[in-house]
Protein backbone atom coordinates (compact mmCIF):
# COMPACT_ATOMS: atom_id res chain seq x y z
CA UNK A 1 0.00 0.00 0.00
CA UNK A 2 3.44 2.82 0.53
CA UNK A 3 4.79 2.21 -2.56
CA UNK A 4 1.65 2.80 -4.25
CA UNK A 5 0.54 5.89 -2.14
CA UNK A 6 4.24 7.16 -2.59
CA UNK A 7 3.70 6.95 -6.67
CA UNK A 8 0.81 9.39 -6.07
CA UNK A 9 2.51 11.63 -4.02
CA UNK A 10 5.41 11.44 -6.65
CA UNK A 11 3.11 12.65 -9.12
CA UNK A 12 1.80 15.10 -7.20
CA UNK A 13 5.03 16.70 -5.93
CA UNK A 14 5.84 16.92 -9.53
CA UNK A 15 2.74 19.09 -10.61
CA UNK A 16 3.15 20.81 -7.14
CA UNK A 17 6.94 21.90 -8.51
CA UNK A 18 5.72 23.55 -11.39
CA UNK A 19 3.68 26.15 -9.44
CA UNK A 20 5.70 26.58 -6.02
CA UNK A 21 9.22 27.45 -4.70
CA UNK A 22 10.02 26.20 -1.66
CA UNK A 23 12.28 26.49 1.22
CA UNK A 24 13.55 24.52 4.28
CA UNK A 25 13.65 26.74 7.25
CA UNK A 26 13.89 27.04 11.68
CA UNK A 27 10.94 27.16 13.89
CA UNK A 28 11.85 27.95 17.58
CA UNK A 29 10.75 28.56 21.15
CA UNK A 30 10.36 28.16 25.05
CA UNK A 31 7.12 26.47 26.62
CA UNK A 32 5.62 27.21 29.38
CA UNK A 33 5.22 23.57 30.55
CA UNK A 34 6.52 19.91 29.60
CA UNK A 35 6.01 19.21 25.97
CA UNK A 36 2.62 16.91 25.64
CA UNK A 37 1.21 18.78 23.08
CA UNK A 38 1.19 18.55 19.77
CA UNK A 39 -0.37 22.39 19.18
CA UNK A 40 2.52 23.99 21.29
CA UNK A 41 4.09 23.91 17.94
CA UNK A 42 2.01 26.16 16.78
CA UNK A 43 3.18 29.35 18.29
CA UNK A 44 7.02 29.25 17.48
CA UNK A 45 9.82 31.91 15.73
CA UNK A 46 10.67 31.34 12.49
CA UNK A 47 14.07 31.52 11.02
CA UNK A 48 14.26 32.04 7.40
CA UNK A 49 17.61 32.36 5.10
CA UNK A 50 17.61 35.90 3.19
CA UNK A 51 17.46 34.45 0.20
CA UNK A 52 15.29 31.34 1.15
CA UNK A 53 17.99 28.82 0.85
CA UNK A 54 18.34 26.13 2.79
CA UNK A 55 18.08 25.73 6.75
CA UNK A 56 17.41 22.80 7.95
CA UNK A 57 18.68 19.94 10.43
CA UNK A 58 18.70 21.95 13.71
CA UNK A 59 20.09 21.12 17.33
CA UNK A 60 19.70 23.20 20.13
CA UNK A 61 22.71 23.75 22.82
CA UNK A 62 22.81 25.71 25.57
CA UNK A 63 26.04 27.19 27.33
CA UNK A 64 26.56 29.74 30.12
CA UNK A 65 22.95 30.62 29.65
CA UNK A 66 23.28 31.34 25.81
CA UNK A 67 21.22 29.32 23.41
CA UNK A 68 22.29 28.08 19.93
CA UNK A 69 20.54 26.69 17.43
CA UNK A 70 23.00 24.67 14.88
CA UNK A 71 22.05 23.61 11.84
CA UNK A 72 22.70 22.79 8.24
CA UNK A 73 22.94 25.68 5.37
CA UNK A 74 22.74 25.54 2.02
CA UNK A 75 23.54 28.54 -0.36
CA UNK A 76 24.26 29.20 -3.71
CA UNK A 77 27.96 29.55 -3.37
CA UNK A 78 28.66 25.96 -1.56
CA UNK A 79 26.07 23.63 -3.73
CA UNK A 80 26.46 20.60 -0.90
CA UNK A 81 25.42 21.04 2.89
CA UNK A 82 27.71 22.92 5.33
CA UNK A 83 27.08 23.82 9.43
CA UNK A 84 26.40 26.92 10.39
CA UNK A 85 25.67 27.94 14.14
CA UNK A 86 23.55 31.06 15.20
CA UNK A 87 22.27 32.54 19.19
CA UNK A 88 18.72 32.88 19.60
CA UNK A 89 17.22 35.22 22.31
CA UNK A 90 13.71 34.84 24.30
CA UNK A 91 12.41 38.16 21.70
CA UNK A 92 12.92 35.44 18.90
CA UNK A 93 15.80 37.28 17.87
CA UNK A 94 19.22 35.97 16.95
CA UNK A 95 22.37 36.73 15.53
CA UNK A 96 23.71 36.34 12.24
CA UNK A 97 25.07 33.03 11.13
CA UNK A 98 28.42 31.83 11.35
CA UNK A 99 29.44 28.98 9.33
CA UNK A 100 31.49 26.37 11.92
CA UNK A 101 32.22 23.52 9.46
CA UNK A 102 32.46 23.25 5.42
CA UNK A 103 34.29 20.35 3.70
CA UNK A 104 34.52 18.92 0.49
CA UNK A 105 31.13 16.66 0.81
CA UNK A 106 28.22 17.22 2.16
CA UNK A 107 27.21 17.56 5.53
CA UNK A 108 23.97 17.74 7.56
CA UNK A 109 22.07 17.03 11.30
CA UNK A 110 24.94 18.47 13.61
CA UNK A 111 23.50 16.19 16.22
CA UNK A 112 25.49 17.75 19.01
CA UNK A 113 25.70 16.37 22.66
CA UNK A 114 27.97 16.81 25.81
CA UNK A 115 30.11 14.42 27.69
CA UNK A 116 31.30 15.30 31.27
CA UNK A 117 31.49 19.38 30.14
CA UNK A 118 32.56 19.04 27.02
CA UNK A 119 30.67 19.29 23.40
CA UNK A 120 31.01 16.98 20.72
CA UNK A 121 28.89 16.41 17.34
CA UNK A 122 28.33 13.78 15.28
CA UNK A 123 27.09 15.39 11.48
CA UNK A 124 25.86 13.07 9.20
CA UNK A 125 28.59 12.45 6.53
CA UNK A 126 27.35 9.66 4.46
CA UNK A 127 28.57 10.83 1.48
CA UNK A 128 32.28 10.06 2.67
CA UNK A 129 31.01 6.58 4.17
CA UNK A 130 31.63 7.69 7.70
CA UNK A 131 30.18 8.37 10.78
CA UNK A 132 32.36 11.01 12.47
CA UNK A 133 32.81 12.32 15.98
CA UNK A 134 34.06 15.82 16.35
CA UNK A 135 35.03 17.90 19.22
CA UNK A 136 34.34 21.65 20.19
CA UNK A 137 37.55 23.07 21.71
CA UNK A 138 36.05 26.73 21.45
CA UNK A 139 32.25 26.39 21.68
CA UNK A 140 30.71 27.27 19.64
CA UNK A 141 32.47 27.82 16.30
CA UNK A 142 35.79 25.30 16.51
CA UNK A 143 35.95 22.20 15.91
CA UNK A 144 38.12 19.44 15.41
CA UNK A 145 37.71 15.58 14.04
CA UNK A 146 37.84 13.72 17.15
CA UNK A 147 37.66 10.34 15.54
CA UNK A 148 36.09 8.32 12.92
CA UNK A 149 32.87 6.15 14.91
CA UNK A 150 32.00 4.09 11.69
CA UNK A 151 34.13 3.46 8.63
CA UNK A 152 33.31 2.33 5.15
CA UNK A 153 29.26 2.55 5.78
CA UNK A 154 26.48 4.35 3.88
CA UNK A 155 24.67 5.78 7.28
CA UNK A 156 22.74 9.11 7.59
CA UNK A 157 21.39 11.37 10.95
CA UNK A 158 23.69 9.11 13.28
CA UNK A 159 22.05 9.79 16.41
CA UNK A 160 23.74 8.87 20.36
CA UNK A 161 21.65 8.44 23.44
CA UNK A 162 22.95 7.34 26.58
CA UNK A 163 20.92 4.83 28.47
CA UNK A 164 21.02 2.59 31.63
CA UNK A 165 25.27 2.99 31.36
CA UNK A 166 25.18 2.37 27.29
CA UNK A 167 26.03 4.37 24.28
CA UNK A 168 23.67 3.10 21.29
CA UNK A 169 23.74 4.69 17.97
CA UNK A 170 20.72 5.19 16.01
CA UNK A 171 21.76 5.14 12.29
CA UNK A 172 19.73 4.62 9.40
CA UNK A 173 22.08 2.70 6.92
CA UNK A 174 21.74 1.23 3.29
CA UNK A 175 22.95 -2.08 4.12
CA UNK A 176 20.38 -4.46 1.81
CA UNK A 177 17.08 -1.76 1.27
CA UNK A 178 16.99 0.52 -1.17
CA UNK A 179 16.43 4.48 0.27
CA UNK A 180 17.56 5.81 3.96
CA UNK A 181 14.65 5.05 6.23
CA UNK A 182 13.96 1.67 4.65
CA UNK A 183 15.97 0.82 8.14
CA UNK A 184 16.75 1.66 11.53
CA UNK A 185 20.18 0.04 12.88
CA UNK A 186 21.65 0.32 16.66
CA UNK A 187 25.30 -0.01 17.70
CA UNK A 188 25.80 0.10 21.56
CA UNK A 189 29.23 0.52 22.99
CA UNK A 190 30.40 1.44 27.07
CA UNK A 191 32.64 4.72 25.65
CA UNK A 192 31.31 6.63 22.79
CA UNK A 193 34.66 8.23 22.67
CA UNK A 194 36.80 5.77 22.53
CA UNK A 195 34.43 3.01 20.99
CA UNK A 196 34.19 -0.75 20.67
CA UNK A 197 31.10 -1.24 18.76
CA UNK A 198 29.09 -4.03 18.86
CA UNK A 199 25.80 -4.47 16.23
CA UNK A 200 22.22 -4.42 17.80
CA UNK A 201 21.29 -8.79 17.81
CA UNK A 202 18.36 -7.08 15.90
CA UNK A 203 19.39 -5.16 13.29
CA UNK A 204 17.50 -3.88 11.68
CA UNK A 205 15.59 -3.06 14.54
CA UNK A 206 12.74 -1.42 12.71
CA UNK A 207 12.52 -2.03 8.64
CA UNK A 208 9.78 -0.58 6.21
CA UNK A 209 9.54 2.30 3.62
CA UNK A 210 11.24 5.15 4.32
CA UNK A 211 9.91 5.65 7.44
CA UNK A 212 12.43 4.73 10.09
CA UNK A 213 15.21 7.26 9.49
CA UNK A 214 15.92 9.53 12.68
CA UNK A 215 14.58 12.73 12.82
CA UNK A 216 16.22 14.35 16.27
CA UNK A 217 17.91 12.99 19.49
CA UNK A 218 15.18 10.83 21.87
CA UNK A 219 12.84 13.14 24.22
CA UNK A 220 9.92 12.89 27.16
CA UNK A 221 6.60 13.63 25.20
CA UNK A 222 3.56 13.05 27.43
CA UNK A 223 6.00 11.27 30.40
CA UNK A 224 7.22 8.69 27.72
CA UNK A 225 10.30 8.48 26.06
CA UNK A 226 10.34 8.76 22.45
CA UNK A 227 11.95 8.81 18.95
CA UNK A 228 11.43 11.01 16.48
CA UNK A 229 11.21 9.78 12.90
CA UNK A 230 10.85 10.85 9.61
CA UNK A 231 8.14 9.31 7.08
CA UNK A 232 8.77 10.08 3.74
CA UNK A 233 5.75 8.81 2.18
CA UNK A 234 4.11 12.54 1.09
CA UNK A 235 7.14 13.57 0.14
CA UNK A 236 11.29 13.72 1.56
CA UNK A 237 10.60 15.00 5.14
CA UNK A 238 6.52 15.08 4.64
CA UNK A 239 6.15 14.55 8.47
CA UNK A 240 7.53 13.30 11.62
CA UNK A 241 6.62 10.12 13.49
CA UNK A 242 6.91 10.18 17.67
CA UNK A 243 7.89 6.43 18.31
CA UNK A 244 7.49 5.22 22.09
CA UNK A 245 10.53 3.33 23.12
CA UNK A 246 9.21 0.51 25.20
CA UNK A 247 12.33 -1.53 25.15
CA UNK A 248 15.74 -0.50 24.67
CA UNK A 249 18.84 -3.29 25.83
CA UNK A 250 22.11 -4.53 24.36
CA UNK A 251 19.69 -7.47 23.68
CA UNK A 252 16.07 -5.89 23.21
CA UNK A 253 14.27 -2.87 21.18
CA UNK A 254 10.66 -2.18 20.77
CA UNK A 255 9.01 0.92 19.37
CA UNK A 256 5.63 1.61 18.84
CA UNK A 257 3.91 4.95 16.88
CA UNK A 258 2.23 7.18 19.20
CA UNK A 259 1.72 10.38 17.64
CA UNK A 260 2.15 12.49 14.24
CA UNK A 261 3.70 15.94 13.63
CA UNK A 262 1.88 17.27 11.02
CA UNK A 263 3.09 21.21 9.53
CA UNK A 264 -0.53 22.70 10.44
CA UNK A 265 0.68 25.16 11.58
CA UNK A 266 1.06 27.16 8.20
CA UNK A 267 -1.39 26.45 5.57
CA UNK A 268 1.73 27.13 3.15
CA UNK A 269 3.80 24.52 5.24
CA UNK A 270 3.97 21.34 3.08
CA UNK A 271 6.53 19.30 5.38
CA UNK A 272 8.78 19.04 8.58
CA UNK A 273 11.59 16.18 9.05
CA UNK A 274 13.68 16.92 12.37
CA UNK A 275 12.84 17.94 15.84
CA UNK A 276 14.53 18.22 18.70
CA UNK A 277 12.99 19.06 22.10
CA UNK A 278 15.69 20.17 25.31
CA UNK A 279 13.94 20.37 28.96
CA UNK A 280 11.95 23.74 27.85
CA UNK A 281 12.99 24.56 24.62
CA UNK A 282 12.20 22.97 21.43
CA UNK A 283 13.36 23.23 17.69
CA UNK A 284 12.42 22.02 14.27
CA UNK A 285 12.49 22.80 10.43
CA UNK A 286 9.54 22.99 8.00
CA UNK A 287 9.13 23.55 4.14
CA UNK A 288 7.49 26.44 2.89
CA UNK A 289 5.67 26.91 -0.64
CA UNK A 290 5.51 30.30 -2.00
CA UNK A 291 3.81 30.69 -5.59
CA UNK A 292 6.43 31.41 -8.71
CA UNK A 293 5.97 34.48 -10.29
CA UNK A 294 4.02 34.10 -13.80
Amino acid sequence: MRSLLKKWYKYQQKKQQKIFNSHWYIRFGWLNEPFSNLAQLNDLFEIHSPQKFTFADCFYAKQNDKHYIFFEEVDDQHHVGFLSVLEVFKDGTHSKPQTILKLDYHLSYPCVFQVDNDWYMIPETSENKTVELWKCIDFPLKWEKHLNLLDNIEAVDSTPFYHEGMWYLFTSTRRNCKKFGDRLDLFFTEDILQPEWKEHPQNPVCKGSQQFRMAGKPFFYQSQLVRPSQDSLKRYGGNIELKAITHLSPTDYQEQLLEVVLPNWNKADDGCHSINVEHDFVVLDAIRLSAKKP
